[in-house]
């Protein structure tokens, strides 16, 4: 067992093999990926995957700020419905090393648009920290230094659907291979014609192939050079086009660009409670030098300065557009997009409860939350 956390290993023995495609594609052996989530929400058929996410210690989950969108606005959040799994690799089978929080608090960007999935993460505050063990670990942040467009041992993982046509979840964590695709090639007119921002990362196959599809949003994008030991979660999964076709590929939100949002929410977050963390480190090695990303109470972090996005005048809608894919459409008074709904978060939002007196608990707790909310805005106005 690990006695202490480090980020970015996988303490169990792991076998890879080149895999072609996450949808129908290769179980993950247990404990593959320790530092992967299970972001749930309750329907009325029981507890569904609707997001992945990353650890990055104890007590912070990374994931993307679309999750739960359908389940916040500015007066009322269901997020204290959500549960996040933890250790697990079979979701029917939940074993001892297992491990479920809920959601404390969920942190936004406050710059995210959904329309156009800019600015696309968040942060989850458990309600509890979770202990580490071989099968539940934290990931590492790329150093500022690295350049994530060299590394050459990419993966995703998630439990998204085996097949977009059905739409069907799987139980069993699914793992592929994938490569990071240079923006200005995602970027030509043929492809997502100028749609990758420098916050973005394009990953997976030109050709089509492995990619990652609904159910998915929110997980790792996870790199390292082919002989380094380290992984690093070099991205968040946002919205992309049709599940591994040719040009539609999975785009990410890119972590390294919003670390220091990151270390700064974090450390925001602990100035302001009495709630112990364990000091997890997020350390990492490159080229033999020690990068600390340490998270502690006391640690000075540079202070952030916000970055404003305007959004893009371009406009690009897929030729062979499907209804029944991962896209929809959505328009703005600025700009028209297919915008990728890799989330499970709009189908389960209609059903967020498993049985009779439970639904009609959320019920009251909703109208209650409802009149409240009407008050709010009349003393406002």
């Amino acid at each position: 067992m690990v006695s202490k956390a480090t980020c970015g290993i996988q303490a169990l023995p792991k076998y890879h093999h080149r895999v072609r495609r996450i949808i129908g594609g290769a179980k993950a052996q247990p404990g593959s990926w320790p530092w992967i989530v299970s972001i749930q929400m309750p329907t009325t058929s029981g507890y569904k995957t609707i997001c992945g996410g990353t650890i990055l210690n104890n007590l912070w989950v990374l994931t993307a700020a679309h999750c739960m969108y359908n389940y916040q606005n500015y007066c009322i959040s269901y997020t204290y419905l959500a549960k996040v799994v933890f250790g697990a690799n079979d979701l029917s089978q939940l074993g001892p090393e297992t491990k479920i929080r809920t959601i404390k608090e969920f942190i936004r960007h406050e710059h995210f648009v959904n329309e156009s999935k800019e600015n696309d993460i968040a942060l989850i505050r458990l309600n509890e920290a979770v202990e580490f063990s071989d099968y539940i670990q934290p990931a590492c942040l790329p150093p500022e230094s690295s350049k994530v467009s060299e590394m050459d041992d990419c993966h995703i993982a998630g439990w998204g659907v085996l097949e977009e046509i059905n739409n069907t979840l799987t139980d069993t964590m699914q793992e592929a291979t994938v490569e990071i695709i240079d923006s200005k090639r995602c970027n030509r007119s043929n492809w997502y014609n100028g749609f990758i921002n420098d916050y973005q990362i394009c990953a997976g196959y030109e050709q089509g192939g492995s990619d990652v599809c609904l159910g998915d949003s929110g997980g790792p994008l996870m790199c390292k050079k082919k002989r380094a030991a380290l992984y690093y979660v070099v991205g968040v999964v946002s919205w992309g086009g049709i599940c591994g076709q040719w040009h539609m590929n999975g785009v990410y939100t890119s972590v390294q660009h919003f670390e220091q949002w990151i270390l700064n929410k974090i450390k925001s977050s602990q100035d302001t409670t009495e709630d112990k963390m364990e000091e997890t480190s997020l350390s990492t090695k490159e080229n033999e030098e020690n990068i600390e990303f340490t998270i502690k109470k006391k640690n000075d972090i540079v202070k952030e300065d916000t970055v404003k996005y305007k959004t893009s005048q371009k406009e690009f809608v897929f030729n062979n557009h499907d209804p029944n894919s991962r896209f929809h459409i959505m328009e703005t008074s600025s700009r028209k997009i297919t915008t990728g709904n890799m989330d499970l978060e709009n189908t389960f939002s209609n059903g967020l409860t498993s049985d009779a007196p439970s639904q009609r608990l959320f019920q009251a707790e909703a109208y209650i939350l409802l009149i409240a909310c009407l008050i709010y805005l009349f003393l406002l106005f």
